[in-house]
């Protein structure tokens, strides 16, 4: 099969993950709903910008003048033009998704006035080209470093959001001008890359730029043009992207939302060639990024950046908004390949308790950081003086609320949200989802007219509701639908406690998918609505929030719920050190106000089991940790990472009766006596085999008859195999191997002296 042959047959087996399929489907939020009202105010607050504001920028960049003032922030500075590529993207999604006029107006006209600056060569932006002019011609001697390119501040960033704002123009607004207008931006592109060798290109990719692989990957996906497709694996970023394709987690230190688009090109890529290393990659961050490096709201980063592995620092600095923007685009097109209930979890979580609550609800202000620092407030920024990354996806996330409530998918009508609205397939079958949730616990879904063809319906099973058991993939199957169908599903919610990853001792509590914070009241509270959001990252005062002693696998005996209709919640006096009682409502509910999204506790049990092993503890490996996995040379045959949410603690899974993990530990030589200790949960079964080095020390046979706890196993090791391989060495460093049946878990395993 010829290239351009296999790279449109896989474009066809993924058109229901392309942005074309998304103007097939469409989904109508219920009036006076939660999303449907927030969304009805991201839709005010959009069209009261004004499009010859939004325009100045690219006037002056290409010698014109221009018809009004520009705004504020980024756009006054020399990243300029950012800001109209959000605005054609909202204006094209609200057009999409609401029907409004005034959005379809606002966005033909300032397509219009594009269309007739446009530079004769294809370029515009909202910065001169000179940066990329100098890059073009410089036979790989230009200046660049992580944020500026050529001397300019991330040019290809600003330009990749107009790039997009068009190809949304196109697609979602249906402005046929658009196409033309980034068709030609995108030849000047290629016209001045193809003067760069491919190090060259690389070197360019080092300065933060978008999504701009993913623009060209859609233009392929649009035009079936092989130059763009060519152009999208230029802009692959190998520092980044080389790396995942290997499943390695080199993100520490990175900054955080520079990265993220990167993969949604990759994953775009993935639908269109079938290139299993682009879904490798795409999948591994995705994992990586929502499970070992994300915050309970779903957000991610601190500062902007990733820090280590399951890192959860509470700051002011937090929870980046456009990072989780990035994140569920990507998370969209992972489902449509895996068709999972995970990503769905995740999605729901990041939806309500991150995006939703980044929206002011009387004014439509946005956030940039959601801080996460016990005691702070969310601090949002101005509409006209405040143009930053996250303000400009802040336009966006409104209109993107029924983008993932139901999808179909190769025939199968996928129920992913509890979202009340109205979902209709490209072929006429239509739905209708209601609900009143997250304020009560059942949904209903009809069938409200019949298309053509055949149709199965399959509803989500969330993780966190116990009584609703889906299949394999997650989800509850009602097979072939008709007109007849009508599906009512009990989706009771419960509370309970997420703890941090980071094993602070920090915790959440969820109703649900539902964040709960402490209210913590208005004293003090400064103007939160401000030009620069930056003024309280080091100075105001936060509260302080008292230690949880209460039992947390017991949160029903110390939390009450006092207001259903609003779902606010009291925790008992007796539950904190100090005695306060807290009142705990929904974080996307909590505005202008200080708040804790996240509680200290005090874990008696584990704090004197820590104690007992700190002294006589010469080497430590928790099991499912990657760095800690990886500091102790691991290797391992069949096994799988895994989580154990009550007891907090994270593992390895053993997948066949002849699993085994590795680790090179570190034994003190010259103690009396040498033991490994191996941790495993109290409720498990099967067969664990522990050897030191060749040795075989010991197989234990789980019966699975503990409690819901730890399970510390210690194991003698002979004092003739604890031998350093150097004569005087303090230190012996061996493998020590467990194998392990079906079923059993590794959680820790140690070196300990007697």
């Amino acid at each position: 099969m010829t290239r351009k042959l296999k790279t449109l047959f896989f474009a066809a087996i993924f058109a229901g993950a392309s942005i074309m399929n998304m103007n097939a489907e469409e989904t109508i939020l219920k009036d006076g709903s939660l999303f449907a009202t927030s969304q009805k105010t991201g839709l005010e607050y959009v069209l009261a910008y004004s499009p010859d504001r939004m325009l100045s920028p690219a006037y002056t960049a290409l010698g014109k003048t221009p018809k009004a003032v520009t705004y504020g922030g980024w756009e006054s500075r020399q990243i300029q033009g950012h800001m109209l590529g959000h605005y054609l993207s909202a204006l094209s999604g609200f057009y999409f998704q609401t029907k409004s006029k005034e959005a379809k107006e606002k966005l033909d006209y300032t397509v219009k006035c594009i269309k007739e600056i446009q530079r004769e060569d294809g370029y515009f932006g909202g910065i001169p080209s000179t940066p990329f002019d100098n890059v073009f011609s410089s036979g790989g001697s230009f200046s660049v470093d992580r944020f500026s390119l050529a001397d300019y501040w991330v040019p290809w960033y600003s330009l990749h959001k107009i790039f997009a704002g068009l190809i949304d123009s196109y697609t979602f607004g249906k402005n046929e001008d658009a196409l033309g207008i980034v068709t030609k931006m995108a030849d000047w592109a290629i016209a001045g890359t193809k003067k760069m060798s491919d190090a060259e290109m690389q070197k360019m990719l080092t300065c933060e730029h978008g999504g701009m692989c993913k623009v060209f990957a859609d233009l392929y996906g649009i035009t079936k043009n092989e130059k763009y497709l060519n152009e999208a694996e230029r802009w692959i970023h190998k520092e980044i992207i080389a790396p995942a394709m290997k499943k390695q987690d080199k993100l520490q230190g990175y900054h955080a939302n520079t990265q993220i688009p990167k993969f949604i090109g990759i994953a775009r890529l993935y639908e269109l060639t079938g290139k299993s290393e682009y879904r490798t990659a795409a999948e591994f961050f995705f994992d990586t990024v929502t499970k070992r490096r994300s915050y309970a709201i779903g957000g991610n980063s601190r500062g902007e950046h990733f820090g280590r592995e399951y890192d959860e620092t509470l700051a002011r600095d937090t929870a980046e908004t456009c990072n989780t923007y990035n994140m569920l685009e990507l998370a969209e097109h992972i489902f449509s390949w895996n068709k999972t209930s995970d990503i769905a979890d995740f999605y729901e979580t990041a939806l309500y308790n991150h995006i939703l609550a980044s929206q002011d609800p009387e004014s439509g202000a946005k956030t940039y950081f959601v801080s996460l620092q016990s005691g702070f407030f969310k601090v949002y920024c101005t509409h006209d003086n405040a143009m930053w990354c996250c303000t400009g996806t802040g336009l966006e996330n409104p209109e993107r609320y029924n983008r993932f409530i139901a999808k179909e998918i190769d025939g199968t009508i996928y129920v992913n949200l509890f979202i009340p609205s109205t979902f209709t397939t490209d072929d006429g079958w239509k739905i209708q989802i209601e609900t009143d949730f997250p304020y009560e616990e059942s949904v209903r879904i009809r069938v409200l007219s019949k298309g053509s063809g055949k149709k199965n319906l399959k509803v989500r099973a969330p993780s966190w509701c116990k009584s609703l058991k889906g299949g394999e993939d997650g989800y509850v199957d009602f097979a072939e639908i008709s007109t007849d169908t009508d599906e009512e599903i009990k989706i009771p919610m419960e509370l309970n406690i997420r703890r941090a990853l980071d094993k602070s001792g920090n915790f959440t509590v969820k109703y649900g998918p539902v964040v709960l914070a402490a209210d913590l009241g208005k004293k003090d509270m400064p103007k939160d609505i401000v030009d620069d959001h930056l003024v309280y990252m080091n100075s105001g005062k936060s509260v302080p929030v008292e230690k949880i002693t209460a039992d947390l696998k017991k949160a029903e005996s110390w939390i009450t719920k006092t207001d259903a209709k609003t779902l606010t919640f009291t925790t008992a006096k007796s539950a904190s050190e100090k005695g306060t009682a807290y009142t705990l409502r929904p974080f996307f509910a909590l505005h202008h106000t200080r708040y804790s999204v996240y509680f200290p506790s005090e874990n008696k049990m584990q704090n004197e089991r820590d104690a007992k092993f700190e002294k006589i503890t010469s080497d430590f490996v928790e099991s499912g940790r990657q760095q800690s996995e990886v500091e102790h040379k691991f290797k391992t045959e069949k096994t799988e990472i895994g989580y154990i949410d009550s007891v907090d603690k994270n593992c390895r899974i053993f997948s066949a009766d002849d699993s085994s993990v590795t680790y090179k530990m570190k034994f003190d030589a010259a103690a009396k006596n040498s033991r490994i200790v191996i941790t495993v949960y109290g409720k498990d079964s099967g067969k664990i085999t522990v050897s030191f080095g060749s040795e075989i020390l010991k197989t234990i046979d789980l019966q699975g008859n503990g409690n819901d706890e730890l399970l510390d196993i210690s194991i003698d090791i002979p004092k003739k195999l604890v031998k350093p391989k150097q004569k005087g060495a303090k230190v012996m460093r061996e493998n020590v191997t467990v194998t392990g049946s079906a079923g059993a878990r590794l959680i820790e395993i140690r070196a300990v002296n007697k």
